[in-house]
């Protein structure tokens, strides 16, 4: 039987097969949470809307991955915030326990690789060494290494698994410099 777009199911799955289906993972930076979340006085209207629509249109097709160091980050901010600290705060504390518990709205990520206390101090002191030889000089911040170190931990995973060639990862960040840094140029990024 033909499907309505004129091929059978066997066409159809043969035809997927063939084109490789791009699958886009998301690094997001505290920068874009403060706009996501509107922390006063770190956002900007336009820029919330414009964030905000980008996480819609991606949440289908991509996976957005949080490092530890950007919450907390946040938390910070949030606790500093002029207007509605504890709305977001519990907000916050609700998008934490759903991502642990669903992994939605992100992925929550930690030291890379970290899989015991001295897997995590080790992670620990590459991120803070690499902080110091390289990204400081380029006026990024350990949260500013983490986000990093996390795409470059994503792109490894891409390039060790053949079947996820078709990955891009981007940095989503309003910070230009940290931009620079993402793995994959995004086609239409938003700093």
């Amino acid at each position: 039987m033909v499907g309505v777009i004129g091929v059978n199911k066997t066409q159809f799955k043969a035809a997927k097969s063939l084109v490789p289906i791009t699958k886009r993972l998301y690094v997001i930076d505290t920068s874009y949470l403060l706009e996501l979340y509107r922390v006063n006085p770190w956002y900007e209207e336009s820029a919330h809307r414009m964030i905000k629509q980008k996480f819609v249109e991606n949440c289908k097709t991509g996976q957005f991955f949080v490092p530890v160091a950007v919450l907390f980050e946040l938390a910070n901010h949030i606790a500093d915030a002029k207007l509605r600290r504890f709305e977001l705060a519990a907000r916050l504390s609700q998008d934490v326990a759903s991502s642990i518990s669903e992994q939605s709205p992100w992925i929550i990520t930690h030291a890379v690789g970290a899989q015991s206390l001295t897997d995590l101090v080790s992670a620990l002191n590459e991120s803070v060494s690499r902080f110091a030889d390289e990204f400081s000089r380029q006026e990024l911040g350990l949260t500013d290494t983490t986000v990093i170190l996390e795409a470059e931990r994503l792109l490894r995973k891409d390039q060790k698994l053949a079947s996820l060639r078709h990955y891009q990862v981007h940095i989503w960040t309003r910070h230009a410099a940290l931009k620079a840094r993402e793995p994959d140029a995004e086609p239409s990024p938003f700093i």
